[in-house]
């Protein structure tokens, strides 16, 4: 049970369902019972771990080789003076902290550059403060300085809320949230008009399909690319998704690395649904961005020398070889990280070619 839960089920009672978008948007961000504003959740598994581990959490390998994508893409652009390196949903630190240790070996990186996170948890502003006291802090995209930058979205898309339509003999309905006897449950909403159909509506699309769209996740990638197309720059965009889009319902609920109930205590689980990289780089190109094709992150990151780097620590620390090889093939392997993860960038015009994409 949760006291969001409650909250929610009385704010139901009294003024009717809500759509599924709006019940993970406050399950995820209430101000003061939301996933992200209370609990510290990363981590590994119990006793006392969190309810999920990302990638910059598994291996300081993953932060080192986007340290050194970072570092040469700066390098190629120029070096510019003024330089931003952003991170959305930057969890503890890790990732960035890596990024700027291995990116330091580039003379003139660290000086010049700018480290900015977008993050609205209190908690895990702290951590981050911790790691990199002189960074500077962001509720949202709106605010980051108008320069050349280079931003890092590691598992932030799919924490944005979604919406889900199923397809039935009247056409497309909106899943709703209501509340039934003290429980909260899903129902369906009224049949959309054709000017109300969802963008990302399958025409191939059966009875009993469901489509999932994200209105936060585009509104930030058109605010992002917006600004990359300004300023200059790139992003990279790594996350789980598909790479083209599809029917299917990817909404999930994470508790102490298991999947739960996604109704049974709001504010207690993360809520997640995999993100639709083909929209992302849809709304890029539109801006005038370029982006090399989507790959998986298994080929990214061999493209940037994980098996080299792999073999490196090893050498330095021959004890922990079976340790550093599982970390490597969590990251990159087919069965686990390799494949569901995938590689999105996007760049401005002038931006030279980017690291690990094929051509």
């Amino acid at each position: 049970m949760s006291a969001l839960r409650d909250q929610l089920i009385d704010e139901l009672a009294q003024s009717g369902p809500m759509t599924l978008e709006a019940f993970m948007a406050r399950a995820l961000t209430d101000a003061t019972h939301g996933y992200y504003v209370q609990r510290q959740p990363f981590g590994r598994a119990a006793p006392n771990g969190g309810d999920f581990t990302t990638a910059p959490e598994i291996s300081q390998m993953f932060g080192e080789l986007i340290g050194a994508w970072c570092a040469d893409l700066w390098h190629r652009m120029g070096q510019p003076e003024a330089f931003c390196l952003a991170e959305l949903g930057p969890g503890r630190g890790t990732l960035m902290a890596d990024v700027m240790r291995a990116a330091s070996v580039i003379p003139g990186f660290t000086k010049t550059t700018q480290v900015h996170f977008v993050e609205i948890s209190p908690t895990l502003r702290q951590l981050q403060k911790e790691k990199l006291p002189n960074a500077h802090w962001h509720d949202d995209i709106s605010t980051l300085p108008e320069l050349p930058m280079i931003v890092l979205a590691n598992e932030f898309f799919d924490a944005l809320p979604i919406q889900q339509y199923r397809k039935d003999k009247n056409g497309w309905l909106p899943i709703m949230v209501d509340q039934r006897e003290g429980a909260l449950c899903f129902i369906d909403g009224a049949p959309l008009t054709e000017a109300e159909l969802p963008t990302q509506a399958l025409p191939s699309a059966q009875i009993g399909d469901i489509v999932e769209t994200c209105a936060a996740a585009n509104h930030v990638m058109m605010r992002l690319s917006k600004q990359l197309a300004t300023h200059g720059g790139a992003a990279l965009i790594i996350d789980y998704g598909y790479a083209e889009a599809a029917a299917g319902d990817s909404f999930q609920a994470l508790q102490k690395h298991r999947f739960v109930d996604p109704l049974a205590a709001p504010g207690m689980a993360d809520l997640t649904a995999h993100v639709n990289f083909a929209q992302l780089q849809k709304l890029a190109t539109q801006c005038g961005l370029t982006s090399p094709p989507i790959c998986q992150q298994g080929a990214f990151l061999t493209a940037l020398g994980l098996d080299i780097r792999a073999q490196s620590l090893i050498q330095s620390a021959p004890e922990k070889a079976g340790q550093i090889a599982a970390e490597r093939d969590r990251l990159a392997a087919p069965d686990q990280m390799g494949h569901l993860f995938k590689v999105l960038a996007v760049a401005n015009q002038d931006c030279p070619p980017l690291a690990g994409f094929a051509p």
